[in-house]
């Protein structure tokens, strides 16, 4: 397998692909979070594509007959029955209006397509060796576990030196696709459960040495203990790659992420994994899957909060730990009420921002024994009302144009490995915690345990209570599987 290392004007670029990927980030958070509405009429806007539609029951569950109301006005495309939910293709005219007034309907909300992840700028992996800076364990043995720094600030090692491994613990992945066939992840891949929402393309993504958001997140949480490559948080977990989001583009449909969640339900999920978020101000405004600003009706957004909450909420019911990324907006969620982030902001899921380490390249040059892992990271979201737990999530910084990468999060990418940063690094890291918990407890485990041990073992790096960037703490392996 072929591992290059981008050099000169390449390195250069992608930096500055960063920096303008920051700076748009940063406009769009301005944009969505202004409290007045006038200032956002001033923008023109583009009209929604409304093709399909979700209806919700009035009741948790679709009643008898639900399906046979809506059939003269749609075509029926997919059906939700745990969570009272149908997706509709209309065949008739004024269908919105027909639909909500049937007996036993809540709500009709178009499924809107939005972009969940943003395109992640990335750099292959080096043929340099660095001096182990992780504590022995079985990682020694994996030929990149040196650059693996965030598993060193959550002790992981330490938790598989006490022999948790994840071993029989299930963890859904709902992102966009894996490489199946990756050497690190196709010993724990689940390929019997794995599955595809995305019309027209299958959970294996397209062959070739590219970075791949939902390879880079699964290599987080459970690359194999098999002497090559790098080595997960849970390394003998189980993994299933449900693709909810195109490979392509990060974007999806609302129904595609609500049905994978249920699937992950039916399915045996101990954990699913989201490194994904939409955001939204209330008024109805958000940024569409080609990043352009459009509107919907105020209420068209409670409709799609409740859709996807009862989604969240079937899975905790069926006794799925649901870990979510905080989302990379830079912005505070403390007293801002303008603004809602999917589903960071739900109920019954654990929101991670990012940490990162301070120059942790310069510091292992320069052979410090306990390089600094913990700073929030540049572009985290926080808030003490949004964040529970903390983990590594990586960042850049300016050594110079040939080691700015060291800080971000090293794993997995097709048919290869690279670096990456995001709250999307961060969550999975806490995912791989959950299975290492689940997977040593000799009975079953409530959602609600789990999350108590995440939090009570956590690192308070941020003071005693509840911190703004780290919640109860940067999440510690450890400790949750000792304590």
């Amino acid at each position: 397998m072929k591992i290059n290392y981008l050099l000169g004007k390449k390195s250069f670029a992608i930096l500055w692909g960063l920096l303008i990927l920051g700076l748009c980030i940063g406009c769009q958070k301005d944009l969505l979070q202004t409290g007045n509405t006038d200032d956002l009429q001033t923008v023109e806007l583009k009209s929604v594509k409304l093709n399909n539609f979700m209806v919700l029951a009035k009741s948790e569950t679709l009643p008898i007959g639900f399906e046979t109301q809506l059939a003269p006005y749609g075509q029926i495309l997919k059906s939700m029955p745990e969570i009272g939910l149908v997706v509709v293709k209309p065949t008739t005219a004024d269908f919105e209006m027909k639909i909500s007034k049937l007996d036993g309907v809540m709500a009709v909300v178009p499924d809107l397509t939005v972009k969940w992840i943003e395109p992640t700028n990335f750099i292959l992996a080096s043929k340099k060796f660095l001096k182990n800076s992780n504590a022995p364990s079985i990682g020694n043995a994996e030929p990149y576990f040196f650059y693996q720094w965030g598993l060193d600030a959550i002790d992981a090692p330490e938790a598989w030196n006490m022999g948790y491994t994840g071993k029989k613990a299930s963890v859904f992945i709902l992102d966009s696709g894996i490489d199946a066939e990756h050497p690190d992840l196709a010993s724990n891949l689940n390929t019997s459960l794995c599955k595809s929402f995305v019309p027209g393309e299958a959970y294996n993504i397209d062959a070739g040495n590219y970075f791949s958001h939902g390879t880079h997140v699964a290599g987080i949480i459970a690359a194999a203990d098999n002497h090559y490559g790098v080595i997960g948080v849970a390394p003998d977990a189980e993994i299933v790659a449900v693709k909810v989001l195109s490979e392509y583009t990060g974007s999806g449909d609302f129904s595609w992420v609500n049905a994978g969640i249920v699937y992950a339900a039916n399915n045996g999920a101990d954990v699913i994994n989201m490194s994904l978020g939409a955001t939204f101000n209330r008024n109805g405004f958000y940024l569409d899957e080609n990043n352009v600003l459009v509107k919907i009706p105020a209420v068209y957004l409670q409709s799609l909060i409740l859709a996807q909450q009862r989604a969240v909420n079937y899975a905790y019911k069926k006794g799925v730990v649901i870990v979510v990324s905080a989302g990379n907006e830079g912005s505070n969620a403390d007293g801002d009420g303008s603004i809602f982030r999917l589903p960071a902001e739900l109920q019954n899921v654990i929101a991670v921002s990012a940490t990162a380490p301070d120059y942790w390249y310069r510091d292992l040059m320069n052979g410090v024994s306990d390089p600094l892992l913990d700073i929030p990271a540049s572009y985290t979201n926080f808030g003490k009302s949004l964040i529970a737990i903390a983990a590594p999530g990586g960042d850049f910084d300016f050594y110079d144009a040939y080691n700015w990468h060291w800080d971000m999060v090293f794993s997995t990418i097709s048919e290869g490995w690279g670096w990456a940063a995001g709250t999307s690094m961060a969550s999975p890291h806490v995912a791989g915690v959950a299975a290492l918990i689940i997977a040593g407890n000799s009975t079953k485990m409530s959602p609600q345990k789990v999350t108590q041990q995440l939090l009570k073992t956590a690192d308070q790096i941020g003071g005693n209570g509840i911190s703004t960037y780290y919640g109860k703490g940067r999440v510690n392996a450890f400790r949750a599987v000792t304590e």
